[in-house]
């Protein structure tokens, strides 16, 4: 099963990134989650960190997959990926 999560227009902090991967549910590991960013215009370094460490690390979900992120959105995420060793299991392409 994929879970969805759609990053907000506007997401700046840490404690949306974590309301927002809590909407998930308590038990996300093993799956994989997509990150949704078509609506985002701004979303700084700390969102993005915190959703790769919410998902990642603390819901020990299979991967997080980023969906319609612009370039310098996937390079944030990719950085927050490989400073915590788990770049492979950040992808750039939805399942389908």
């Amino acid at each position: 099963m994929v879970l969805r999560i759609e990053a907000p227009a506007h997401a700046g902090a840490r404690d949306q990134a974590r309301d927002l991967v809590e909407a998930l549910g308590s038990d996300i590991e093993g799956q994989d989650v997509v990150l949704d960013c078509k609506n985002l215009i701004v979303g700084t370094p700390s969102f993005l960190d915190e959703v790769v460490k919410q998902v990642l690390v603390g819901g020990r979900a299979s991967t997080l997959s980023v969906h319609q992120g612009s370039a310098r959105v996937q390079d944030l995420l990719q950085r927050s990926a490989e400073n915590r060793g788990l770049r492979d299991r950040l992808l750039f392409a939805v399942p389908s």
